[in-house]
Order: structure tokens, then C-alpha cells, then sequence
């Protein structure tokens, strides 16, 4: 079968790999599709431990169709929702292991782009299990990426009182408006403070969530959050030369008290925020499809992260699937 490794770099190029066969407790699924994720770039970018990558990369966000289950436990055909990073057995591949049991089923009446993104919305909205009040709260999400717009339509839908998306690419910030953002505000040409400011009447952000992954953006979000606010810390350094790590306003967020959440992820036990995520997505009360631009073959992985990592202007990205 196929599979896509990251020759070196920005270097993708395939490979011919055996069709793994399940042992105990394992089943194959057959991938469908698989979107790339931020937390995808920094492999990209050059910051894995080796190279060439695994085959099967870093891909971690996935829907298939369950091929091979010798205990019986899924069905063959069952459409099931794939998570984790796993550098042995990532899913830009055609088939995959994996365990026979704890898979989201999804349903087949859907379309696979949309219960897709049951997945990045899980990990979503597991920040929110953590802070108690939402409600009628100042919010500030910081970059409007798939990431972004999904803690605006979140935020909405937890009943948020003013949610301000913040990004330099006005693209995103029109999609931001249809995915739950109130207001918008471009660094390009805004003071970002000084609108938050006049925006919250003076009080400052209750909750700023960082989605960049960035040390200025993190000083911005502290310098935007009230006192005693909170600091929802969800970007993923995606240059060289990060190797995971930034710095953070420690000293100023200490001296303003503000409460510093990190995630990236669903948490120990992942299929809880993964099923309240496919439930809000089946019930209509988050809209997903707007945020899925790119739908290309997955024998267009090079082009595809190309798209995803430069978004060039005139092609509006936003969220890139790859179609097996």
C-alpha cells in the first residue's frame, strides 16, 4: 500500500509499505480522509527528531472505514473517527492499525467532511471542562485559522456575550463572522488593545484563547486579558527553531494574576469531547463545512501542506483535507 513520508524538510514523497495485518486486540481501518493540523507543521517546518519521518508522518486527524477486525467488536465497513499522534503508525497512509476498541463510530448518512472535524472540535472544546463561566463573558481568540474559528462557534454556542477574532488575514476574519465571531480586528491596521478596550467598554477580555502558537501573541494575550482573566493556551510553534518551546510573560501575568490554561489536545480520556463534538456538529449546532476549503488527493500531500503552511491570499485556505 501507499504511504507519504517527509523525505527531509518540506520534502514529501511516497513509499510502498506492507498492508499491516491486526494481531490481538487490533483492527486495520482504511483511511478516508485526513486533514491537515497545525500541530502537523513543525515536522513540516524541520523540527522532527529525524529525518525521513515514519511513513505515515504525523497525520492525526482521520475518518476510515474499518477493513479488518478479528474480534468482531466493529463491524467491516463501520466508519470510525481516528485520533492521536503516533510517529509509528501516523495516518498519511492508506490503512492503519489500531485498536479495536473506544473508536468513535460515525455515522455513514453524513458526509465525511464534516463528522471529520469531530476530532480538531473535540480537542476544542476540552479547554472549556476546565473554566466555569462562559456565559456572558469577554472573549478574545487570537488567529482565526480552522483552530480559531471553531473556539469562535464554540464560544458562541456556550453563550459567550462578545467574541473578538483577531487575525492579519481578512479572509479569515469574514469566515470568523459566519463561524460566531461578534467583532474582528486585523493587527494590520488595528490596535488591537485599543480596540479590545473600546469594544469591552474598558474591562478588558475575560478569557483570551492564544491559537498562533507564538511568543508575541502570547504577550498580547496578556497584556489583553483583566485581572484575575484567563489565558487559554492552544497554539503549536510550527517554525525551526522553536523546538516546541516559547517564552511566556510569566512575571507579568503573575503580578496581573491571570490563570494560564494549556491543551492541545482531549484530555485522558478523549472520546468524551470527541462525541459531545459529533453531536453538536449532527445537531446543526455548530456549522463545520464552511471551514473545509481545500479537498485535495492525498497524492497531493505536497501541494496540500504547501497550501496549508503559505495560504496564500488568493486561495483563501482554511482547513485542507486530503481525500484518500
Amino acid at each position: 500500500m501507499k504511504a507519504a513520508t517527509l523525505r527531509a524538510p518540506r520534502q514529501w514523497e511516497f513509499v510502498d509499505v506492507e498492508t499491516p495485518e491486526p494481531g490481538a486486540n487490533q483492527m486495520r481501518v482504511r483511511l478516508q480522509q485526513v486533514a491537515l493540523c497545525g500541530s502537523d507543521m513543525p515536522d513540516y517546518h524541520g523540527v522532527a527528531p529525524s529525518y525521513p519521518v515514519a511513513p505515515g508522518g504525523s497525520g492525526h486527524e482521520g475518518i476510515g472505514l474499518v477493513e479488518a477486525c478479528p474480534s468482531g467488536k466493529y463491524a467491516e465497513g463501520e466508519r470510525v473517527l481516528l485520533w492521536g499522534f503516533d510517529r509509528d503508525n501516523g495516518l498519511f497512509q492508506e490503512a492503519v492499525l489500531t485498536h479495536d476498541e473506544g473508536l468513535l463510530r460515525l455515522p455513514v448518512e453524513e458526509t465525511p467532511e464534516k463528522v471529520l472535524m469531530s476530532q480538531l472540535l473535540g480537542t476544542v472544546i476540552r479547554p472549556f471542562r476546565k473554566i466555569p463561566q462562559i456565559i456572558n463573558q469577554h472573549v478574545v481568540v487570537l488567529g482565526q485559522g480552522p483552530t480559531g474559528q471553531l473556539f469562535d462557534s464554540t464560544l458562541r454556542n456556550l453563550g459567550a456575550r462578545s467574541i473578538i477574532a483577531v487575525d492579519p488575514l481578512d479572509y479569515r476574519l469574514d469566515v470568523a463572522r459566519r463561524s460566531g465571531a461578534t467583532h474582528t480586528l486585523n493587527p494590520l491596521r488595528d490596535d488591537i488593545e485599543s480596540g479590545v478596550r473600546e469594544i469591552t467598554q474598558g474591562a478588558m477580555a475575560d478569557i483570551v484563547v492564544e491559537a498562533v502558537g507564538d511568543a508575541d501573541t502570547y504577550r498580547l494575550a496578556a497584556d489583553l486579558t483583566r485581572r484575575n482573566g484567563t489565558v487559554i493556551g492552544f497554539g503549536v510553534p510550527d517554525k525551526a527553531g522553536h523546538e516546541g518551546e516559547i517564552q511566556l510573560p510569566l512575571l507579568h501575568m503573575q503580578r496581573r494574576e491571570i490563570r494560564l490554561v494549556m491543551t492541545v489536545n482531549a484530555g485522558d480520556n478523549p472520546y468524551d469531547d470527541y462525541a459531545t463534538a459529533l453531536d453538536w456538529i449532527c445537531q446543526g449546532r455548530i456549522d463545520v463545512e464552511h471551514l473545509i476549503t481545500h479537498i485535495l488527493p492525498f497524492d497531493q500531500i505536497q501541494p496540500a501542506f504547501e497550501l496549508f503552511a503559505n495560504r496564500p491570499v488568493d486561495e483563501r485556505p482554511v482547513k485542507v483535507v486530503l481525500q484518500y
